[in-house]
């Protein structure tokens, strides 16, 4: 027995040396790329760039199809599930999907009008800052400024225009040479995202319209490969990971639009310039946390300031207290502390995610590590127990309690248990390890059943 518990603890040791080492090298890849890896990685994303599309797609309008269908349930067949839920299932689905084109093509119809007035209207603005600056610098010398003030300045005006000719005439050629092919990849970039933005939306249809389906076959297929109490947590983790997900996207969606509406308002009521174009750019950039309200505030700033810097200085004192509104009161009304993270991890998860994948990885970093920081600490806290220092465990939640959203800390990760356990069980062969079932009770034989009759009509005799 003692050699048999030695070999299960030796291949647990083993088991989490070789997940530690599959780890280390995944990440070794992922962040210091090879040739090969980066472009085999690429071409698998290439392939699977339609279904990711399509599971993106469908994930956000699930909420809109199951209103839907309950807004056409109702109606139709009066709360009850009839003969006709396929016919209604059909048209929440279209629905969902006409209803993403038709906002799609409203930001698109909204903000483009918007951005080449702003443009045209910068570019008309320029001959005349430019002779108003030149004015300017004509009148320094009657204003009564120091003559070596007054050398100064002109000296530096004489090397900026300097600089700004030797760009004109040495290097704008061959930038505006190399621009051309950029210009034709950015296209075919563009004809690329629509086609896989159009295939993903007929692949969100057909996940939409099956999709207790595919969650079916899903469950199955977890459960009748990984052990079952592996697969409970399994489980429990992607639901975790489904309500942090569904709540963060959707509550920052519903958060971004309010701060969208009342910049826009605001925007109306000061006769602000670019009214839409600023509040789209706002509410658009409000989806990124922590940095977004910057991120938007800084251009908008600027392009206000072509027109009016009074407006501007007006704008930045309005962005400033909206933001004070939305992090002390609307936020904490929408989301709550649903991420449970501090402000040091939102930071260092949108730096890390947003370094790694761009504009989409400030999008979702937060959830991700969310969910990955959920994980860990069920781990740690579950080993702690198994190791018998619950003490430690318990000091923690006193000094530090947990925040609202948590997972409740008996969720227990399954793996601790082959670090911690100290009479590790025996080991369970093949497929008995993963799917074990009750042993079948044998069924009686003619004899047996004739036997006990004869046994029934003996003792019926008696009495």
């Amino acid at each position: 027995m003692d050699d048999k518990n030695e070999k299960i603890r030796l291949r647990d040791f083993l088991t989490g040396i070789a997940a530690t080492a599959a780890v280390i090298c995944i990440i070794v890849l992922f962040f210091f790329k090879n040739s090969i890896f980066s472009g085999a990685a690429s071409r698998v994303l290439s392939i699977m760039k339609p279904f990711i599309w399509g599971g993106v797609i469908a994930y956000l309008l699930v909420p809109v199809c199951r209103a839907l269908e309950k807004f056409f349930t109702y109606v139709l067949d009066k709360g009850k599930i009839g003969k006709r839920q396929g016919i209604i299932r059909l048209i929440s689905v279209i629905l969902s999907i006409v209803f993403l084109l038709l906002l799609i093509i409203f930001l698109v119809m909204a903000v483009l009008p918007e951005v080449v007035t702003s443009i045209s209207g910068i570019i008309a603005q320029i001959p005349g800052a430019v002779a108003g600056f030149q004015k300017w610098i004509e009148g320094l010398g009657a204003s009564g400024l120091p003559a070596d003030v007054v050398e100064t300045i002109e000296t530096a005006v004489a090397t900026v225009t300097d600089k700004i000719s030797t760009f004109l005439s040495t290097d704008f050629l061959p930038f505006l040479k190399t621009l051309i092919p950029n210009v034709t990849s950015s296209f075919l970039g563009i004809v690329d995202v629509v086609k896989n933005f159009g295939l993903g939306c007929i692949i969100s249809a057909y996940l939409m319209s099956k999709r207790e389906k595919f969650a079916a076959q899903a469950k199955m297929s977890l459960y009748a490969i990984v052990p079952e109490k592996n697969a409970d947590w399994i489980m429990k983790e992607v639901r975790y990971a489904d309500s942090m997900f569904s709540g963060f996207i959707r509550g920052n969606l519903l958060d971004s639009l309010l701060i969208g509406l009342l910049c826009f308002v605001f925007m109306l009521i000061a006769r602000m310039p670019y009214a839409v174009l600023v509040s789209i750019v706002v509410g658009v950039a409000n989806l990124i946390p922590f940095f977004g309200p910057y991120i938007g505030a800084i251009p908008s700033a600027i392009l206000i300031l072509t027109v009016s810097p009074v407006k501007c200085i007006i704008f930045v004192v309005f962005i400033l207290l909206l933001q004070q509104l939305d992090g002390n009161f609307i936020v904490p009304k929408i989301l709550g502390n649903q991420l449970g993270l501090d402000g040091f991890w939102i930071l260092f998860s949108i730096l890390v995610f947003g370094s790694l994948w761009g504009f989409v990885g400030m999008l979702i970093g937060v959830p991700v590590f969310a969910v990955l920081y959920d994980i860990i600490r069920n781990f740690v806290f579950s080993r702690l127990k198994r190791c018998g220092k619950d003490d430690m465990a318990s000091e923690y939640r006193e000094v530090f309690p947990a925040a609202a959203g948590d997972m409740s800390a008996e969720t227990e990760a399954p793996a601790a248990e082959a670090f911690c356990s100290k009479e590790p069980e025996t080991e369970a062969s093949g497929a008995e390890a993963s799917c074990s079932e009750a042993p079948e009770t044998e069924a009686p034989t003619t004899e047996d059943t004739a036997a006990e009759a004869s046994d029934e009509n003996r003792t019926a005799g008696s009495e």
